[in-house]
């Protein structure tokens, strides 16, 4: 079975899966515990936990002595759709998926996410066609992650939400808003807080005696990332600077070394990048053009993605606290199909700096 995310999520996705498409039909008996061990090479607490969703989903009854029987597609359980079409480009998505799945399961909703979908889509195209599926399925909801960096991002979005909406489908959006901030959708949104983060990560480069600060991202940045764009000029007013000092640097996508000399001949000593997709390669130049690493140049991302401690120098990042945003996310959905005239909801949640060599010497034995 695949290790890209819990055994016992992959399970009940498999088993889950069978059910709706008829593979067991409502009177069927599921293989036993040590079948089902032996078959996916698991063992039985992971056995145990799957069959336990399904059990909270309403698609299986199960009773010591007698087994799992299946019930029928759980045609009472309320169905959210996954519309999430740059999943396999940013690496905090899945870990939030993983934790929606277990979440819903627990709240007797079933969550749809098609996997036939080719991922050689572009963005577009996978977004409108996730949304007439969603449609034909009859869903209650979906979670939506506005798409980035695409051509009137913001009027395709609102497009998405408005055929979504004639349809009765209520919307919880993960992560980031439609609209560039101040400017709110009058939808429910779970994140983090992204401003707050920025000041975090600001204020720990001036605490470790960051003068000369620059706020690197890629072209054409996302709403997340201008928010800790300002947060991290907030840090610096809060410690007596002005917010203008903050250099603000276009990474050079192709040729990170262009960008990396810059930051160089400015003599700049703490880079702040917007994410760990684009501290890595940036550190990697930087290193590689013979910049001291953290004596001279601090560096620090956000997100905190795997491999961050895994980078010949492990990087400085602020962690997102994914399995909570899931969990939020799951009972924000709930209450909105339930409750579809209360109020909506912003939930900015908050996560920890997690400190690594690329901006703190490593202690003296």
């Amino acid at each position: 079975m695949s290790h890209s995310k819990s055994r016992y999520l992959r399970l009940y996705e498999e088993l889950s899966s069978s059910i709706r498409k008829q593979q067991y039909v409502a009177g069927d008996m599921l293989p036993t515990e040590a079948e089902l061990c032996e078959r996916y090479k698991v063992s039985r607490p992971t056995v145990a936990k799957a069959l336990n969703l399904l059990v909270k989903e309403k698609l299986v009854h199960r009773r010591s002595g007698f087994g799992t029987q299946v019930l029928g597609p759980g045609k009472s359980a309320l169905k959210v759709g996954l519309l999430i079409p740059q999943l396999q480009e940013i690496e905090i998505f899945d870990p939030i998926c993983a934790s929606l799945i277990e979440s819903a399961g627990m709240e007797a909703m079933r969550i749809v996410r098609p996997t036939e979908l080719s991922l050689k889509l572009d963005p577009r195209t996978m977004a409108e066609t996730l949304t007439e599926r969603f449609i034909e399925e009859k869903v209650h909801g979906v979670f939506f992650t506005p798409i980035e960096h695409i051509p009137c991002q913001q009027d395709f979005n609102l497009k998405i939400i408005r055929r979504l909406r004639e349809k009765g489908i209520e919307v919880v959006l993960l992560d980031r808003d439609v609209y560039a901030w101040p400017r709110q959708t009058p939808h429910d949104l779970v994140g983090i807080d992204n401003i707050e983060a920025g000041y975090v990560m600001c204020g720990h480069l001036i605490e470790n005696g960051c003068r000369n600060l620059a706020f690197v991202s890629a072209p054409d940045a996302a709403m997340t990332v201008e928010l800790r764009r300002i947060g991290s000029r907030e840090a610096l007013v809060h410690n007596g600077r002005r917010g203008r000092d903050l250099k603000d640097v276009n990474l050079v996508v192709d040729q990170p070394e262009k960008t990396a000399k810059q930051l160089i001949k400015d003599k700049v000593d703490g880079v702040i990048c917007a994410n760990d997709v684009t501290a890595a390669p940036l550190l990697r130049a930087l290193i590689d053009l013979g910049a001291e690493i953290p004596s001279k140049v601090k560096v620090c991302g956000f997100d905190d993605v795997k491999y961050a401690s895994l980078l010949s120098v492990p990087l400085t990042s602020y962690h997102q606290p994914c399995v909570d945003i899931g969990k939020v996310a799951a009972r924000v959905m709930l209450n909105r199909i339930k409750n579809p005239q209360s109020p909506y909801c912003r939930i900015a949640l908050t996560g920890s700096i997690i400190v690594r060599s690329s901006s703190s010497a490593p202690a003296k034995k």
